[in-house]
């Protein structure tokens, strides 16, 4: 029996998520829905964990990462919400899918599937233990970007991540293809994200991949140029970076 938990403030959609759950299969049973953080906070520590939450972001009280990042929820999620702005909060907690509201059958499905493809390739029940083999109750250090598409959005690895550049708000991220990936951001922000083993931010503007970097050579002002295979561009280091540059590839 496949228990699945309903996190939603609105009951019609409740009952959606229940109709298509029931037509998915006969094996899964609702064992509780929640509207709210306190709702979250009452039942989950007396009640067995269940196998999958469907969950909603907007709840009466505020939104649910208040309790993911209290560690409330262990179980795999899968989003549903009428907001985009939340994607890669969802997939850095333990979500699996992210479906727009209103939720047709086909998506939800499509989900579900892809939870059980999940379980059964690591053959484990307890997602606890896969999230942190996997993905982590919290990474330490962001391991992919979300990044928009014509037809929705795509996650792009880090490790395929060669260097990215930011300009007037707007990030872009170059991968190991040659291909450029736009997505927003604050690089202030996102350079505390980035694992510094591997990441370097080498002006205001611009970080590189230590993975990446193909050739480096003496540049005006005591500076470095810098090129990252396959990208054709010369990056410089900023003057006030190049120390702390010269250091981090020396170690």
């Amino acid at each position: 029996m496949l228990k699945v938990l309903i996190i939603e403030d609105e009951l019609p959609n409740a009952d959606i998520l229940k109709a298509h759950l029931e037509r998915f299969s006969s094996e899964a049973q609702v064992c509780g829905v929640l509207r709210s953080n306190s709702e979250i906070a009452a039942w989950l520590p007396v009640n067995p964990r269940p196998d999958l939450v469907l969950c909603d972001i907007r709840l009466l009280d505020g939104d649910v990462f208040r309790s993911l990042e209290q560690g409330l929820i262990t179980s795999p999620l899968i989003f549903t919400t009428a907001y985009s702005d939340f994607l890669q909060d969802a997939f850095d907690a333990n979500g699996i899918a992210y479906l727009l509201k209103p939720v047709g059958y086909e998506r939800f499905a499509a989900a579900m599937q892809k939870y059980l493809s999940l379980q059964e390739s690591f053959r484990v029940k307890d997602w606890h233990l896969i999230s942190s083999l996997v993905v982590g109750k919290r990474q330490s250090y962001r391991e992919r970007l979300v990044v928009k598409t014509a037809s929705g959005f795509t996650l792009l690895q880090l490790e395929r991540v060669c260097c990215i550049t930011a300009q007037e708000g707007r990030c872009t991220a170059l991968d190991t293809e040659g291909g450029e990936h736009v997505f927003r951001y604050k690089m202030s922000d996102l350079v505390q994200e980035l694992d510094p083993n591997k990441f370097f931010q080498i002006n205001r503007g611009e970080i590189v991949n230590l993975d990446h970097i193909q050739h480096i050579e003496p540049y005006f002002g005591d500076r470095l140029a810098i090129r990252v295979k396959p990208n054709p561009l010369v990056m410089i280091t900023s003057a006030a970076q190049t120390p702390a540059f010269r250091q981090w590839i020396d170690r």
